[in-house]
């Protein structure tokens, strides 16, 4: 599946269609990525109330983390933190949605 993987995980997760990542990085280049960077930000905090409401421990993704990492640490590894502990955070509420099963 070349397309998809991702944002199907996304929109099951969060129970809404969710606009793609690849539209979302286009429609960034005109806005110097702050647009790609207010998605990625918003998709965090969804996560993060879906996490919550499961129960599930933290830490967890929230929309400050996603933009204060990318946005003030952007000069050395804030985007990979922050992209850790999104994909980190996506994992912990797939493997709980799957143990539900």
């Amino acid at each position: 599946m070349p397309f998809g993987g991702l944002q199907s995980e996304l929109e099951e997760v969060t129970g809404h269609k969710v606009r793609p990542y690849r539209q979302a990085y286009l429609l960034g280049i005109p806005t110097l990525f702050i647009y790609t960077l207010v998605w990625m930000a918003r998709i965090a905090e969804e996560l993060k109330a879906k996490a919550i409401a499961m129960g599930i421990e933290g830490p967890h993704t929230s929309w400050r983390h996603m933009f204060l990492w990318n946005m003030l640490g952007c000069l050395c590894f804030g985007p990979m933190i922050a992209t850790e502990r999104f994909f980190n955070t996506l994992n912990k509420i797939e493997t709980e949605l799957n143990d539900m099963e």
